[in-house]
């Protein structure tokens, strides 16, 4: 999905989206533009060249359960951002390093049973920690209570959204130790979607 749909999407009808696109692109402009050697197989979340032309920077767009977003806060200010939100609150903003010429663009907030983050930065030390950050999102039948993945067939709505963004990249990137954890029914959910 690209970063302008999911700006629209999530910042709701009155977001000017146009605005903020603008907004990064001159926040992450080509002049500070960084190269990232990305490893072929990475923890989640993982970081990815961001999604939107004429950004020059990177991302992660995750499901975190509450102990690793507050994991991902500690980082950012050890890293010298400081995150301007507790976990538990819509937040989307620009976070400044405190002695240098980077940046975050941080928006998050609270579904599936834990806080969805899109961050963008062009910090090449916080990028190169949140490679080997490893975090998890909340289990499925924590973010889905109600739902039985024995009966479940073609996917849509919020179970579709939440699969096809945030399970599905933190499925492909556990070892097959670590997916043996989850039990039997949720482990065919994930392989058959």
């Amino acid at each position: 999905m690209r970063l302008l749909d999911w700006l629209k999407r999530h910042l709701g009808p009155k977001a000017d989206t146009d605005s903020k696109t603008a907004d990064l692109q001159a926040i992450f402009s080509e002049a500070l533009a960084l190269s990232l050697s990305l490893p072929s197989h990475q923890a989640y979340p993982i970081v990815t060249p961001a999604m939107q032309a004429g950004l020059a920077a990177y991302q992660i767009h995750c499901l975190l359960n509450k102990q690793d977003k507050q994991r991902l806060d500690a980082l950012l200010s050890d890293t010298g951002f400081e995150p301007e939100a507790s976990c538990d609150v819509v937040f989307s903003g620009v976070l400044h390093h405190a002695q240098g010429p980077s940046h975050v663009f941080l928006h998050q907030y609270t579904d599936f049973a834990g806080i969805c983050v899109l961050l963008i930065s062009n910090d090449a030390e916080l990028l190169s920690q949140l490679i080997t950050f490893k975090a998890a999102p909340p289990a499925p039948w924590e973010s889905f209570p109600e739902v039985d993945p024995d009966i479940l067939g073609s996917l849509q709505g919020n179970i579709e959204f939440w699969c096809d963004t945030f399970w599905r990249p933190y499925w492909l990137s556990l070892s097959e130790a670590e997916r043996s954890q989850y039990p039997a029914n949720w482990r065919e959910f994930s392989e058959f979607h």
